[in-house]
């Protein structure tokens, strides 16, 4: 199985779940790289740090189709979204979180 990477509230965050990107502080300084396996204390420092939501991997378990599937609702949810009058900046942006919720769904 590979994995994939998913974005947790820090809230939501279990123990023995694995860092897929770095955690930075504010200024920019490392707080938890890429890779740690978070204990109970890393959820608290994050959640202390005001940290709202960080990147794990979790197993995937979804086959081909499912994740097609998967991303094909993603799509027109966004695309429900962004129905009716529109403009430049608005297409811009529906593309862009088009772009990002099949990223996600995949």
């Amino acid at each position: 199985m590979t994995d994939r990477t998913v974005c947790v509230s820090t809230l939501s965050l279990k123990p023995g779940a694995r860092l897929a990107q770095a955690v930075r502080r504010n200024d920019g300084g490392l707080l938890l790289a890429a890779g740690t396996e978070i204990d109970v204390d890393h959820v608290q420092q994050l959640i202390q740090r005001g940290i709202e939501v960080v990147h794990v991997l979790q197993e995937e378990t979804r086959d081909a189709a499912q994740i097609e599937r998967d991303v094909a609702a993603a799509v027109e949810r966004v695309t429900r979204l962004f129905r009716g009058a529109s403009s430049d900046a608005r297409n811009e942006l529906a593309a862009t979180v088009t772009d990002y919720r099949r990223r996600a769904a995949s």
